[in-house]
């Protein structure tokens, strides 16, 4: 069972063969084989990747304040910030609920 799973997970479908060994092999067929692979690899490009750009709004904040070197409290004091907002702004609502009819002013 353990070899079935050995098997299965290796990592060698995932490195590229050989180039160097390309001199071993015999057959024009093999060559042929050999130089669209070479041909692939030299197509593919080289050095880091660029960034991919955020989009939409909260990809954007995340961006800004919380990944990589710019982390920082920022987003909670926003929370805080908000949450805060958010209460007053309902309690102002039952406070105004409350006094319709002007009888405790």
């Amino acid at each position: 069972m353990s070899a079935i799973f050995r098997r299965a997970y290796t990592t060698k479908t995932l490195v590229p063969p050989n180039i160097a060994a390309a001199t071993k092999l015999s057959g024009s067929a093999k060559d042929g084989q050999i130089n669209e692979l070479v041909k692939f690899y030299k197509k593919l490009p080289k050095g880091t990747a660029e960034t991919p750009k955020p989009v939409g709004p909260f990809a954007r904040y995340k961006a800004r304040y919380i990944d990589g070197d710019n982390a920082s409290v920022t987003p909670l004091l926003h929370l805080i910030l908000g949450v805060g907002i958010i209460g007053y702004t309902i309690d102002y609502h039952f406070h105004l609920k409350h006094h319709k009819n002007v009888e405790h002013h």
